[in-house]
């Protein structure tokens, strides 16, 4: 019979166990056959031996007499695996050895503690990654804006369009929906340098694209593509539709004095409609086309092409 009371034999969170001095197992409870790595059930003939890992059984079954042989940290479990450390007292009981472990309640706090601080430790670094991740990405997002900025006049350059032109060409030859663009140059822009300076002139670009702006589209694309030239991309648009947009502009930068010049500054457009089959160069040379009619029939007037 064993030496502990049977309602210790299931518990898994106290160790108990007695043995002969050839380290037989007696008697022991599910929570010695846990932690030192032992099959439940039947156990008689079980050397649980090689269980002891510090300090080892060959040690406590030294001590002869009755009473303590230890007490304090006894390691249990599996030599080439999984162990355990509990808090434990040794003694021996009609010459046999008995077992009392149990899990040391401030330690087991101390390593919840510890657990718990490295898990606030790793929610931090995980947030403090998190943070660090969405910075990348919005400083990568502005790089990429900036790369495509026109730095003078905010409005996009000519990378930006080259990348908007080859995307909208794929969905209107896959789509057959309607495309337009509108070319604008400014009319004698060399004087202006010439008789005002390059800030004036770059004041007087600055307006052109601020104008471009207001009278787009969200979905339109308005790049300026050389010294005062500028483009604006409209998807889904026809020319009808693209007419009234290039004379808003004319007429609007026609009526905004750019001080100090004594007068204000014209604009010619050439506005064209993508016709199914056209490729890039010719849809954009169309556009030229149509912006060298405008200037040649006198300038400040939209042309189609």
């Amino acid at each position: 019979m064993a030496w502990f009371p049977a309602e210790l034999g299931p518990l898994l969170a106290v160790a108990v166990a007695e043995l002969t001095d050839s380290g037989v197992l007696i008697a022991a409870n599910a929570g010695f056959l846990r932690v030192a790595s032992l099959p439940g059930g039947e156990f008689n003939d079980a050397n649980a031996a090689q269980c002891f890992i510090q300090p080892n059984f060959a040690t406590l079954a030294r001590s002869n007499g009755i009473g303590d042989v230890y007490s304090g940290l006894l390691t249990l479990g599996d030599p080439m695996g999984v162990t355990q450390t509990l808090r434990a007292r040794v003694w021996r009981n009609n010459g046999s050895i008995c077992v009392l472990a149990e899990f040391d309640v401030e330690e087991l706090e101390r390593i919840n503690d510890t657990v718990l601080e490295l898990n606030r430790e790793y929610a931090d670094s995980q947030l403090e990654l998190a943070q660090t991740n969405l910075k990348l990405r919005q400083r990568e997002a502005e790089i990429v804006s900036i790369s495509l900025t026109d730095p003078l006049t905010g409005v996009g350059n000519r990378r930006r369009f080259e990348q908007a032109m080859s995307c909208e060409m794929t969905k209107v030859e896959r789509s057959a929906d309607k495309l337009s663009a509108l070319m604008a140059d400014i009319d004698h822009f060399k004087r202006v340098n010439d008789d005002y300076g390059h800030d004036i002139g770059d004041k007087v670009l600055t307006t052109l694209g601020e104008l471009l702006r207001k009278h787009s589209r969200s979905t339109d694309v308005v790049a300026r593509t050389g010294g005062e030239e500028f483009i604006v991309l409209m998807p889904r648009t026809q020319l009808t539709n693209a007419i009234p947009l290039a004379e808003r502009v004319r007429t609007s930068f026609a009526a905004t004095l750019v001080e100090p010049l004594a007068n204000p500054v014209t604009v010619s457009v050439g506005v064209v409609e993508w016709t199914s089959g056209e490729t890039k160069e010719t849809f954009l040379r169309r556009a030229d086309q149509a912006l060298y009619e405008a200037k040649r029939s006198g300038r400040n007037r939209v042309v189609t092409g």
